[in-house]
């Protein structure tokens, strides 16, 4: 099982191990897609946990009762396939590969499923045609 998920660490957190614990004691994978921290200041995390189900359960709840604020795809980017001219601009900065190019048809297809909403697309492409969602998906733990 896989999530994608968004992490907010405060002030006091940032310079303490709870990702290596959490790597250590729970037995999971976690692939940083996107991080900003910086110690003494808050910090930020996408990633990507991998495990099972009560695994990731287990380590969800380490984060929040260690003051991790966690949100489930708190995000979600809106492709406008008709604003979209195929050029592959955005392909190149999508780092989970939810934004691909179709062998057959060359054009350029987005899998929901697969974006973690980096935004790393939005300034990529020239047209507009990726934007942020009005909406959210997921909720807080």
């Amino acid at each position: 099982m896989q999530k994608n998920i968004f992490l907010h660490f405060s002030r006091e957190l940032v310079d303490q191990p709870i990702m290596s614990t959490l790597i250590r004691k729970y037995d999971v994978e976690v692939n940083i897609l996107q991080a900003t921290i910086t110690p003494n200041e808050e910090g930020t995390m996408f990633v990507q946990l991998r495990g099972n189900e009560e695994k990731l359960e287990h380590a969800l709840g380490y984060l929040v009762a260690n003051g991790v604020d966690v949100m489930v795809k708190p995000r979600r980017i809106h492709f406008h396939e008709d604003l979209c001219t195929s050029c592959g601009a955005c392909v190149a900065h999508c780092l989970p590969g939810a934004l691909y190019v179709e062998e057959d048809t060359r054009k350029v297809l987005y899998d929901e499923d697969l974006c973690i909403a980096c935004e790393l697309c939005i300034p990529a492409c020239p047209f507009r045609a990726v934007e942020m969602a009005k909406t959210s998906v997921g909720g807080e733990v």
